[in-house]
């Protein structure tokens, strides 16, 4: 392995890769080309012919495979090649917590602790332990689940992973996308892998995981920027949604494509998303309801419509407190404090309200937990927002100062693309001594 990394040709590590002893059994190129979405013929092509050079392939392959970012020569996406060569062995945890499960090291560097957010640690996870054939298990509950008895623990799994959904949520939070979407990823595929084999009665339980495990995708990509990503894992979730036939999640997941459409700024086709997810409203429970309502507001604020945004998030708001239900998705609306006025006051930026959004978002700040860094550096990017808009730039200074330290530890695209719009309302400013000193500020945004 030393060799084939040393030789810059991913083709010759994924051989290597596939052929390690590590894996006690030699890899079929069958089984890994299905890991990085080839045929076996491609694969075969790319082990034996000349190095791949394309970097976005690069990224995936390596992702896919779970090679630590400082062994490589190119760099990822938020995760720069600043570790140890590889000659030094990587960090192992003797004894730790995967997402909430009790881990004990097998003694083969199976898991590299990367974060820990409360409950939840982001780890880079060796592929073999979830995928690689005989030898591979599955961790729940403290013990390991071997392929063959798989369709027997796969109620206990879905338990497991339904309950890691809000604190990814948390950590996504906390940390910024990047470091969380390779745990995600592993807990997907980990998901399509015990369906293929599960029982007829475990199955649809798992697709209602996956679909859950997609909308997190959907927005984790969002928040990398990434809208096409974020756009795959949307349609992958509206048709898991189908497939398992379940009202409520099929509605989610209309809103979560919402969700993008309101990014590219598309009112109508926001509206659109969120009447075909409204309609008969008795079928709904409360949480669907809240999600697609404060959505509608959104694709509202972007037609100029501040009646109708007001009278949707007031909707919100009264059945916001009905919300009791179990579904392992969109739980914002119970775990972010001040989220109907955190939408209120983002939709009455769209509108250009910014006095009365400012003071709203000064209420909304204040009642954010410490641990809420992305959304309190997003919150502050749109009061900066609404400063300008009151033609008050001194004060969007500091807001502005205090988001671009978030979006610096957290490397938010959305935080970013936030702190971009300031830059667009303090036009009038940008000769002034408030307007330098924004630049001076997003400035180092860039050398980041």
């Amino acid at each position: 392995m030393r060799d084939a990394l040393a030789s810059w040709h991913l083709g010759r590590v994924i051989h290597a890769y596939r052929t390690h002893p590590h894996h006690r059994q030699t890899l079929s190129q069958e089984l890994v080309s299905g890991w990085l979405g080839l045929t076996q013929p491609q694969l075969s092509r790319l082990e034996n012919g000349r190095a791949p050079e394309e970097l976005s392939k690069l990224i995936h392959y390596s992702d896919v495979l779970g090679i630590p970012a400082g062994l490589l020569w190119f760099d990822r996406p938020g995760e720069p090649r600043a570790r140890a060569p590889f000659c030094e062995p990587l960090p192992t945890v003797a004894q730790t917590s995967l997402l909430g499960v009790e881990m004990a090291d097998d003694g083969d560097d199976a898991w590299r602790v990367v974060a820990e957010v409360g409950e939840v640690v982001i780890v880079a996870v060796d592929r073999r332990t979830f995928l690689a054939g005989g030898a591979a298990g599955v961790w729940a509950k403290g013990t390991t689940a071997l392929p063959a008895s798989r369709p027997e623990v796969a109620r206990n799994v879905v338990v497991h992973l339904n309950a890691q959904i809000d604190g990814f949520y948390a950590a996504e939070a906390a940390l910024g996308p990047y470091p969380v979407i390779p745990s995600v990823l592993a807990q997907q595929k980990l998901t399509n892998h015990l369906t293929e084999t599960a029982r007829s009665e475990d199955r649809q339980d798992l697709l209602r995981t996956g679909a859950a495990y997609g909308g997190l995708l959907t927005w984790l990509y969002q928040d990398a920027g990434d809208l096409a990503a974020a756009t795959g894992w949307a349609n992958q979730t509206l048709e898991l949604a189908h497939r398992v036939g379940d009202t409520q999640l099929i509605r989610h997941a209309l809103v979560n494509k919402a969700m993008i459409f309101t990014d590219r700024r598309d009112g109508r086709g926001t509206l659109d998303l969120t009447a075909a997810a409204l309609a008969d409203q008795t079928r709904l429970c409360a949480k669907v309801r809240v999600q697609a309502l404060q959505q509608a507001a959104h694709g509202h604020a972007l037609v100029g419509d501040r009646t109708a945004v007001d009278v949707a998030l007031d909707e919100a708001a009264a059945v916001l407190p009905r919300v009791d239900d179990d579904y392992p998705w969109f739980n914002a609306c119970r775990r972010t404090p001040g989220y109907i006025e955190a939408q209120r006051a983002t939709c009455y930026n769209r509108l250009g309200l910014g006095a009365a959004a400012r003071t709203l978002w000064e209420e909304v700040i204040a009642g954010l937990p410490p641990a809420a860094r992305r959304d309190a550096g997003v919150y502050r990017a749109r009061l900066a927002v609404s400063c300008a808009q009151a033609g008050q730039p001194e004060a969007a200074v500091e807001a502005v100062g205090q988001a671009v330290a978030v979006a610096v530890e957290t490397g938010s695209a959305r935080l970013r693309g936030e702190l971009h719009a300031v830059w667009r309302q303090l036009t009038p400013w940008h000769g002034t001594q408030p307007g330098h000193e924004v630049a001076e500020l997003l400035a180092t945004l860039e050398e980041d």
